[in-house]
């Protein structure tokens, strides 16, 4: 019951942030419903689809460490704002691994910015299936999001658009495999 509780309390706070973000309503919503999408997809046990789960749900958890008025910057950031952004994986890693009992989860938030092929944050050193598949997995399901939502410096693209980002950058940004279950579970909303 106390483990449930702190799960739902970090849940709480995830969505907060979400609801702090005019661009960001729902977002975690969404990356959970897809990341799970391809859970399905690639038929993983129970365990990790919690892990990924959960994980989903708080990947964005480090954002409460992010100064709020770069957060909410109604235009593009300049280097030193986007580098701390840059940020937000690794404080969420440190949150995380404070509640004492979601050491599985950690791993997953703090590489949900990296690149199959490298070069991602913020750790660009790490890549291909060095990276956590949870964290491959998220990074497919928040770009996607991501993607497909306004932002005050851009438009969000349309499905299809988004859809062929995927695909270009499979390989090289993304885990082809995790792009491939994404395609094949996608649903129109």
């Amino acid at each position: 019951m106390i483990i449930g509780g702190y799960i739902k309390t970090l849940t709480v706070l995830a969505r907060i942030i979400d609801e702090s973000d005019v661009c960001r309503r729902r977002h975690c919503y969404k990356v959970e419903k897809y990341s799970l999408y391809i859970c399905k997809r690639l038929k993983l046990p129970a365990k990790a689809t919690k892990i990924i789960k959960i994980a989903s749900i708080l990947h964005d958890i480090g954002k409460v460490g992010i100064d709020l008025n770069i957060i909410k910057k109604p235009a593009k950031l300049n280097s030193e704002e986007w580098a701390q952004v840059r940020l937000h994986p690794y404080i969420g890693n440190n949150i995380v691994k404070q509640a004492g009992f979601l050491d599985d989860i950690a791993p997953t938030i703090r590489y949900h910015h990296a690149r199959f092929e490298g070069g991602g944050y913020p750790n660009p050193d790490i890549k291909g299936e060095e990276i956590p598949l949870g964290s491959r997995i998220i990074c497919v399901a928040d770009a996607f999001d991501s993607m497909m939502s306004d932002r005050p410096y851009r438009k969000a693209m349309s499905e299809e658009k988004a859809l062929a980002e995927l695909t270009r950058c499979s390989g090289n940004q993304f885990d082809p495999n995790i792009v491939e279950a994404f395609l094949d579970t996608y649903v129109k909303e």
